[in-house]
């Protein structure tokens, strides 16, 4: 069950964008920068999901009316292909580019750009842009990189790791709307003080049964969580209560699985959770933002966990009497 918009495999096209609106709980509306249609399709931020295949060549192609790259973060990529502007390639208006990059590795826009390399081990890793970063982070320019193992399964996490029966990408977030009519770096973005706490782009009662962030599945039923931290708060997940298992770590196995109730996720840091649905259980998942040294929640996001049994079970009894 696929819940948000992919790309791919191993292709992927994106542009960007500068001016999207994002609405939130408090129907205030955010000015917000992403690649593509954006994620899920109904959605600005994050931006979609890039998908490749273990061991296969990816080629992403970047087309912007602005200096932008994409650095594909915590994937083993070589330097030319990495997104860095200064020592990779991206797209700008000339060779200084505003003395953001090298003469060769730039392309004058909009003439896009593509990125190649070689698909890493399976796992959860990040994509960014990495010009002007501080900024264009926050303005939502973010999104995951999925890589399936050698054989393109579905359902599984790893070369003879675990299986699973569905899974979810949780981009864990803030933002600070005082930067959102910012176009560069300034004095205003010298302090990150985030007033809005997101899943996947949603606030406050928008994130509680949003469909790529609420867990409803029958007892039993394995889900896989890609908690990806792309804002720049710690963010403790809470599944209310339920044991889960932290079965890998930036794109890497962990030797033996963490059977925890909360996680501890930093900036920058994918974790993938393994859950399996208790019975009988509706209840909520909780991501606490705390502040840069773990001393104090700044503020909250949560969406549903539920198992599905009992309605499906009560359904069929209903459909039967009649």
């Amino acid at each position: 069950m696929r819940t948000f918009t992919f790309l791919g495999p191993n292709t992927a096209a994106l542009s960007v964008s500068m001016g999207g609106t994002t609405i939130m709980a408090d129907n205030n509306s955010l000015t917000t920068w992403y690649f593509g249609n954006g994620f899920n399709d109904d959605r600005l931020v994050p931006s979609p999901v890039i998908e490749c295949i273990e061991g296969q060549q990816v080629n992403v192609t970047l087309t912007s009316m602005r200096a932008h790259s994409i650095h594909f973060h915590g994937l083993d990529v070589d330097q030319a292909n990495d997104g860095v502007g200064s020592t990779s390639g991206y797209v700008s208006q000339s060779p200084t580019g505003g003395n953001i990059g090298r003469v060769d590795g730039y392309n004058r826009f909009p003439s896009p750009h593509t990125y190649t390399f070689t698909a890493p081990h399976a796992g959860t890793y990040m994509y960014h842009c990495h010009i002007d970063t501080v900024l264009h982070i926050e303005q939502g320019m973010v999104g995951t990189v999925i890589v399936r193992p050698p054989d393109g399964s579905m359902t599984q996490a790893w070369a003879g790791g675990p299986t699973f029966d569905r899974e979810h990408v949780w981009h864990l977030h803030t933002f600070d709307s005082t930067w959102h009519e910012e176009t560069v770096s300034s004095s205003i973005t010298s302090r990150y003080r985030p007033n809005y706490f997101m899943l996947n782009g949603k606030d406050a009662i928008n994130a509680i049964d949003d469909v790529t962030c609420a867990i409803t599945a029958d007892f039993g039923t394995k889900v896989l969580i890609r908690a990806n931290n792309v804002g720049y708060q710690p963010a403790v997940i809470s599944l209310g209560g339920i044991t889960f298992q932290v079965i890998a770590s930036d794109g890497r196995p962990l030797p033996i699985p963490l059977n925890v109730t909360e996680l501890l996720v930093t900036a920058g840091e994918r974790y993938d959770l393994l859950l399996t649905m208790p019975g009988a259980f509706d209840g909520l998942a909780t991501i606490s933002y705390r502040d840069i040294r773990n001393k104090s929640t700044l503020g909250t996001v949560q969406t549903r966990i539920k198992d599905t049994s009992s309605d499906f079970i009560f359904n069929s009894s209903f459909e039967a009497g009649e």
